[in-house]
């Protein structure tokens, strides 16, 4: 059994992604949000910032014990998705993906799911900065890590892209980590001051 985790800021198409690679997959899927709530692993809510504070000590518990008993099963993967997925150990990990949408397109999603104001500028600060690579280069993993630009793909095009890199249909340089850098590009055009006060 491979486990690959899917990270990157909300809005990029984690859970839509994982959902379908489920349906083509001999996989399992797990989506960290959906687990948090549903196992109250939980410390606190924070409503400044709209969101639940993960206790990840249980979270980590909780996780390693299942990975264990899924290995025992003839699934092939187990899929992680959140934009925390990076957080289990390295040594577990075997693939990862992050992916990335433009801030212009990523604020449209965040707007169309209510997001309070706050946290669409936080999302969107995040992902200019690249965070969720940042995380990931920060963890030193020795796997594989992928990283997709979704801006303009359908889901069955980045089912694609994603199902290739798996059967190494592609050329993998196309989807290194690094290949995408909105900071420079705001800088570039003097767009900052439009999330960063």
């Amino acid at each position: 059994m491979q486990l690959i985790i899917i990270t990157g800021s909300p809005g990029c198409g984690k859970t839509t992604l994982a959902i379908k690679l489920k349906e083509i997959l001999s996989c399992t899927v797990i989506s960290l949000n959906e687990l948090v709530i549903s196992k109250k692993f939980i410390i606190e809510y924070e409503e400044k910032r709209d969101t639940y504070i993960t206790d990840f000590d249980k979270l980590e518990d909780y996780l390693i014990n299942y990975i264990k008993e899924t290995k025992k099963t003839k699934v092939e993967y187990l899929i992680i998705e959140g934009h925390f997925a990076d957080f289990l150990p390295n040594n577990l990990i075997d693939m990862a993906f992050v992916l990335r949408c433009h801030p212009d397109i990523l604020i449209k999603r965040l707007e169309k799911r209510d997001y309070k104001k706050e946290k669409i500028i936080e999302n969107i600060q995040a992902e200019i900065l690249g965070n969720c690579v940042n995380y990931i280069r920060e963890k030193k993993m020795s796997c594989p890590i992928f990283e997709i630009d979704v801006s303009e793909l359908s889901i069955e095009n980045l089912i694609k892209i994603v199902l290739d890199i798996l059967e190494n249909k592609v050329d993998l340089n196309n989807y290194k980590l690094g290949n995408i850098d909105w900071l420079d590009e705001f800088f570039n055009e003097d767009r900052l001051n439009e999330f960063f006060k």
